[in-house]
């Protein structure tokens, strides 16, 4: 990312300000009066008074908050670790302290000024303190982990998108300690808003820099930054263990089981609602269902294929018409990496395998866009609680362009761009490689199946066979090497607006558009005019501009933007929504169970 910008005026404030205090979309929830007369059978059982238990398809990849990007790992950190600020409940523009009680922006020399809790202990005993702050935010900086979710530390406060080309000195003037408060120094005023929501994520977590240190991670120091810059995924002390200052403490991460997490007593708030949380991984549906109906979890996840399945069943808080700001995807690496790789055949395009630049011709990627069928995935597999946004920009967020570019299920268009594809190569001789998805996301299975049959329908000799992997333990591992073909994936956003969507889908270093290897530095250039243009007339069209490279450019194929539900026994209360909060669960502080 560029480093030579200019200050930004507040229209640009302004403009942001406007889109982060509308409400998010209100759900509906029903409950067991509603229902009631539906079902006939028995109700569902009060059980594990004190304890909640979800069953989901995935557990964390890592514990540790600089790393984590994804939503089984957030999820776990954000009930242990907390943050200087969150948002008030759903509010997507306004904040409450957590381990700050003030914070004060100074447009004069850009500084964000946040007074830091006192009497705040560390489940491992420690006290917090300013320094905790300030080392992890450096920490955070300082590791980087490839893929990882530092790029939105870097660009508010240094323009950058990476640590690379960047000194030490760089990142430790960026957040400095003045008495008992943390000054953060931002690069431009246009980031003013999006800092605070920035550090509601769990990459802003504090950590106890005294029990880090003594544990083996970076000292603070310029010298043992080389020992820990992206540093090896699980190598970290954080990896698989977490001493944060929130509501729970790790009790036992029970690998491909269950992890646990337990009241803490010390903890500076009213303590956690609940003195046990579960979470059990369970990919198989049948096997959650059950366990709902039976009242031993108190919440599931359901495919929107399975809703036919409870949608009558009394007894259930049934929460629906989430606006959610999120979107499933299928991508297309264009540079993979051969070396020690099983999933694409012989590696050559010889009718077995496919060669490691398969996807970097656009008439590839063109004519499996087109051989996707959209609207039955909507119908099929969404159930119809769902759109097919164009681009990655989805919904609700300022810059949807309803009307943009959009590929349609064209098996003739589809068939023409195969043909024409590797100067006819592909056509003539076929191809053959593996399509991943995450296991027990049976809806990501299922979309991939679609695209599978449809190219095998054009011409039978284009063989997808489709396959599904853990997440942490199967895909991480081949996503980071570059070995993954194509491999579907979800995206929620990590703040409410249109550059958290962009920047990972089409930057140069973003979370998809790296692994995908696509990107460039002039698109970087757009990226960034469009994030700091000035009026918004011109910023709306910059952002419309970009999905229209999109589909020029055609990197991946766009499937769903849920309209989202969640599904709790009648004994849960208190939730609400925010589509910023990691796992379906949701606000699990806020919220309680009992029997009445």
């Amino acid at each position: 990312m560029s480093k030579r910008l200019s200050k930004l005026g507040w229209i640009v404030i302004i403009a942001l300000l406007t889109l982060a205090l509308v409400a998010f979309p209100a759900c509906t929830q029903t409950g067991e009066e509603e229902e009631e007369e539906e079902n006939g059978g028995p109700a569902i059982p009060y059980k594990n008074d004190g304890i909640f238990v979800q069953m989901t398809i995935g557990e964390p990849e890592t514990l540790d908050p600089a790393a984590s990007y994804d939503n089984a790992s957030g999820e776990q950190i954000d009930l242990v670790y907390e943050t200087l600020v969150d948002y008030d409940r759903g509010a997507a523009g306004d904040f409450v302290g957590q381990l700050a009680t003030d914070w004060v922006w100074n447009a004069a020399d850009l500084t964000w000024t946040f007074t830091i809790r006192q009497g705040v202990k560390f489940h491992e005993g420690g006290d917090l303190s300013p320094e905790d702050v300030e080392y992890s935010f450096e920490r955070a900086m300082i590791y980087d982990r490839l893929g990882g979710p530092t790029w939105m530390l870097f660009e508010p406060l240094l323009l950058a998108g990476e640590y690379a080309g960047l000194t030490f000195a760089d990142v430790d003037a960026t957040v400095e300690v003045d008495g008992n408060n943390v000054v953060f120094t931002l690069a431009d005023a246009g980031y003013t808003l999006i800092w605070l929501q920035t550090i509601c994520g769990g990459w802003g977590s504090i950590v106890d820099k005294e029990w880090c240190i003594a544990n083996g991670e970076w000292d603070g120091t310029e010298a043992d930054i080389p020992n820990h810059y992206q540093q090896e995924d699980g190598t970290t002390y954080l990896w698989t263990h977490m001493n944060g200052t929130g509501p729970w403490k790790l009790n036992q991460w029970e690998h491909g089981v269950q992890f646990k997490l337990e009241r803490f007593d010390d903890y500076w708030r009213e303590p956690a609602p609940f003195d046990f949380v579960i979470s059990q991984l369970v990919e198989e549906w049948t096997t959650r269902k059950q366990a709902l109906l039976a009242g031993d979890a108190d919440f599931v996840l359901v495919d929107k294929m399975y809703i036919p399945e409870i949608e009558g069943v009394a007894d259930l808080l049934k929460i629906k018409d989430l606006g959610e700001l999120a979107v499933t995807s299928m991508f297309m690496n264009q540079d993979i990496e051969t070396e020690d790789n099983d999933y694409i055949g012989t590696g050559q395009l010889d009718g077995n395998g496919i060669p490691g630049d398969f996807f970097s011709d656009p008439d590839v990627r063109k004519g499996f866009l087109y051989a996707f069928d959209y609207e039955t995935a909507i119908r099929d597999i969404m159930l119809d609680e769902g759109i097919t946004p164009p681009s990655p920009i989805v919904e609700g967020l300022l810059g949807y362009n309803p009307d943009a570019s959009r590929y349609t299920y064209d098996l003739a268009k589809a068939e023409e761009h195969l043909k024409a594809a590797w100067g006819g190569q592909v056509w003539e001789k076929g191809f053959k490689f593996t399509a991943i998805y995450n296991s027990g996301n049976d809806m990501r299975k299922a979309a991939m199946e679609i695209l599978a049959e449809n190219l095998f329908e054009i011409n039978n000799k284009f063989q997808v066979a489709v396959v599904g992997l853990p997440w942490g333990t199967g895909m991480v591992p081949l996503l980071r090497s570059y070995r993954l073909v194509l491999y579907a994936c979800g995206w929620g956003g990590d703040y409410p607006h249109a550059h958290n969507f962009v920047a990972p889908f089409m930057s140069t270093y973003g979370t998809f558009s790296k692994f995908m290897s696509y990107g460039s530095a002039e698109l970087d250039a757009t990226i960034e005019a469009a994030l700091l243009e000035l009026d918004p007339e011109e910023q709306l069209d910059k952002y419309y501009e970009l999905q229209q490279i999109w589909y020029d450019d055609a990197p991946a194929i766009m499937c769903w933007q849920p309209t989202g539900r969640r599904w709790f026994t009648k004994y849960i209360h208190g939730f609400f929504f925010n589509p910023m909060i990691p796992g379906d669960a949701g606000p699990l502080y806020y919220m309680s169970k009992s029997a009445s």
